[in-house]
């Protein structure tokens, strides 16, 4: 038998260690390129992948097509929803605020990691591309380690890099090796820096098998939420839902940007039940251009167990249900925590008030994402300014005001308008982290004394 015949336990951490080698060479030209070279570098791949006719972006929708359950039209959609959203120019600005200040050879020194390993998560490309990118820009060559729900993004993006820059296409290599070969994931976690994104398990698990000297960025299990007003009219009914719908049907409800769970707060039965109606009508709706891809059996049978629960509630009078061919909305008669099957799966439950709400929100604290918000008569909105390109439908603008503090404790970094929950700017702070900062080290050298002169 040769030797490409037999299955060696040894050849993932082999792939890994070679990898390894070559990122150390090339990071060490990397780490010698000037941080605006290497910034404004980066930025021109960003602007690759989110100008409107990126060739890089129609080619991921249609591998993403072959190779994951979503539909086509709803990849498409999504895609460019997202990477509009990511300005090449805040992404600058972003490492400037953060970082520019540090120069090597200064009194604070930026001094990068020899090498990152990224461990990709989930089946959204977004977190992906972002998190490949952020350690070129400090200076530190990237390992990835594939997710295997999406075998095709990085491969792309390194694609994309070798076209724009030599130096940073060296200084990044994805490798696919299986979730259980502890001996490649060992080899891979040996990076000065490792990032994750991940299950709350899968990150404890990671997090074990680290030493105290090496950093761990993770990005654990988290979801989003909307959360309506009193003050919403019924005119505004039709547009709030269709925002709500998109955010939904974006991904299929498949990242933490999904939203879950929508809480009425102050609303009487009358108001509750119309929405839940206009909710149900903008699902089916947007079903008809973005069509729900493929469900797992595991995700299937959870949500006809989840209907089938909700259906005897409401045939004895407490809540409703609206069951669509591709979504289900349930209207609960409260706000106590129920399971969220996902696969365009909707709850929305009554509140009587804010205060309320918060100890609704409580059993979920440091698991909360973002939250689209209307009915308050106003709302944070952190998109692009109105632009017909970058605009997702949604209610209007309007004035902008901080995260309430008693959400901000419990994990929430960011507050949209409906219809956008699913399309953040590229320097949105994910879980509360700044971008560049977790990924990078500093060194500073104290001033000399004064020098004494003799009289």
């Amino acid at each position: 038998m040769t030797r490409l015949e037999i299955d060696w336990p040894d050849e993932g951490a082999e792939r890994v260690r070679a990898a390894e080698g070559r990122l150390r060479v090339a990071g060490e030209h990397l780490a010698r390129r000037r941080f605006d070279e290497r910034l404004d570098a980066v930025a021109r791949v960003l602007d690759d992948w989110t100008r409107p006719d990126s060739p890089w972006r129609r080619e991921l929708a249609a591998a993403l097509a072959e190779t994951t359950p979503f539909a086509a039209a709803t990849i498409v959609e999504g895609l460019d929803g997202a990477l509009r959203a990511w300005r090449p120019a805040d992404f600058v600005a972003c490492a400037e605020r953060e970082i520019g200040g540090a120069r090597l050879g200064g009194r604070r020194a930026l001094v990068p990691f020899e090498w990152t390993t990224v461990i990709a998560g989930g089946a959204l490309p977004m977190p992906t591309l972002l998190s490949a990118l952020l350690p070129l820009v400090v200076g530190s060559p990237v390992l990835l380690r594939e997710t295997k729900k999406d075998p095709v993004t990085a491969r792309l993006l390194a694609r994309s890099l070798a076209e724009r820059d030599e130096g940073l296409a060296a200084a990044f290599e994805p490798l696919a090796f299986p979730a259980d070969d502890a001996m490649a994931q060992g080899a891979a976690l040996a990076a000065p820096c490792v990032v994750a994104t991940g299950a709350d398990e899968t990150l404890a698990s990671i997090s074990r098998r680290l030493r105290p000297s090496q950093r761990f960025v993770g990005y654990g299990h988290r979801f989003s939420i909307g959360v309506l007003g009193p003050a919403l009219r019924e005119a505004e009914f039709a547009p709030v839902a269709s925002g709500i719908a998109l955010d939904v049907a974006r991904w299929d409800q498949s990242g933490c940007l999904s939203p879950v769970v929508v809480y009425l707060v102050g609303w009487d039965d009358d108001e509750t039940a119309r929405f839940a109606e206009s909710v149900h009508e903008a699902l089916e709706h947007v079903s008809r251009t973005l069509p729900r891809g493929d469900l797992e059996i595991e995700r299937s049978v959870a949500i006809a167990q989840e209907r089938s629960e909700a259906r005897m509630r409401a045939s004895a009078g407490s809540g409703m249900l609206f069951e669509g061919s591709q979504h289900t909305v349930v209207l609960e008669p409260d706000a106590r925590p129920r399971p969220a099957p996902l696969g365009r799966f909707l709850r929305l439950m009554p509140v009587a008030s804010e205060n309320a709400l918060v100890r609704a929100l409580e059993p979920f604290s440091g698991h909360l994402s973002n939250v689209c918000v209307a009915g308050f008569g106003e709302v944070r909105e952190d998109g692009p300014d109105d632009d017909p390109e970058t605009d997702s439908p949604s209610v209007e603008r309007s004035a902008v005001i901080p995260i309430p503090s008693a959400w901000s404790r419990m994990g929430v970094s960011r507050i949209a308008s409906p219809g956008r929950l699913q399309t953040p700017p590229v320097d949105w702070p994910h879980d509360g982290l700044p971008l560049f900062l977790p990924l990078a080290r500093f060194a500073s050298a104290d001033e000399p004394p004064p020098v004494e002169k003799d009289d």
